[in-house]
């Protein structure tokens, strides 16, 4: 499945696949600002077997994410588009 979400500035997709509950394959991309760049892969291999719940996901995504410089958009953002795209609200 897949989703976006408008974040402040910027837009966010995620298409995830989920297999026995869990995050199996996921793509993140749209035209956010995320510096550097390359950290929307590591987010992506962090993501990879969570859980699909909204304190797993998070906490992937803020480990992911830990240093990168975020332009208009947030962890909850990423958080949210990534459990749309999984049929999740939390």
């Amino acid at each position: 499945m897949s989703c976006e979400l408008k974040a402040r500035k910027g837009l966010i997709r995620a298409s995830v696949v989920v297999k026995e509950g869990r995050i199996a394959d996921i793509s993140i991309t749209g035209d956010f600002m995320v510096m550097p760049e390359d950290v929307v892969f590591r987010l992506e291999g962090e993501l990879r077997e969570v859980p699909v719940q909204r304190e797993a996901v998070k906490q992937a995504v803020a480990r992911a994410l830990e240093g990168a410089s975020l332009v208009g958009c947030t962890i909850d953002d990423f958080v949210d588009v990534i459990l749309c795209a999984t049929g999740e609200q939390g």
